[in-house]
């Protein structure tokens, strides 16, 4: 019986290959032999649907990360006026996610998939710069958005400025993923999250 093709399952299966084999190995030092072996693909396969690395790198970001980051930051806050609970509980989710995750793997190890991308490869490719810069700012204005609409509704303190709050918790979560997979001790994403978890906690009006 031959086989059907399946275009769009060959190139989710490619993407995910991709996905694992840049955050383990870096972009620069990721490999496109593993890719194809990992996804049970030819080359010629791959670059059926890519043209190249870099557009693979890119349809990382567009396709995996920022879609990743839509559901875990943009989507809780979509039009809620009391943000900071759904923030503390974010940032919860995100400190239990870790726990979870097997040894040797996961941020606890490899970091933040995104902020990999963005130490390695901003310097060097404007695609790249751009694209991390979107997924950023998204992730920005989602909280920012949320804030400003909280200051309205009386649940988020009137004189928090919700650009700069934004700016900081992105950081604060992006900087933590950068340090802890270095020490790879829990203890750590531990603490600075605790940290957050408390001035998130001083955004809340004055009772």
């Amino acid at each position: 019986m031959p086989r059907v093709r399946d275009p769009k399952r060959t190139r989710r299966k490619v993407l995910q290959a991709s996905y694992l084999e840049f955050y383990r190995n870096g972009f620069q030092g990721g490999s496109l032999n593993r890719i194809v072996a990992s996804a049970g693909i030819t080359k010629g396969a791959l670059f059926h649907h890519f043209s190249g690395k870099n557009e693979l790198g890119y349809a990382v970001l567009e396709e995996f990360l920022a879609p990743a980051v839509h559901h875990w930051w943009v989507e809780p806050l979509l039009e809620t006026e009391d943000p900071v609970p759904i923030l503390q509980t974010i940032m919860e989710r995100f400190l239990k996610k870790i726990k979870d995750e097997a040894p040797g793997s996961g941020f606890l190890f490899n970091g933040c998939p995104i902020c990999n991308f963005a130490v390695e490869m901003s310097p060097l490719d404007e695609g790249f710069r751009s694209r991390l810069g979107t997924i950023y700012g998204g992730w920005r204005k989602a909280i920012k958005e949320a804030l400003a609409r909280g200051q309205k509704a009386g649940t988020v303190r009137a004189d928090a400025i919700p650009k700069e709050e934004a700016a900081f918790i992105v950081a604060s979560v992006a900087g933590t993923s950068s340090t802890g997979k270095v020490s790879q001790e829990i203890q750590l994403f531990q603490d600075c999250i605790r940290v957050v978890m408390r001035h998130l906690a001083h955004l809340l009006p004055a009772e």
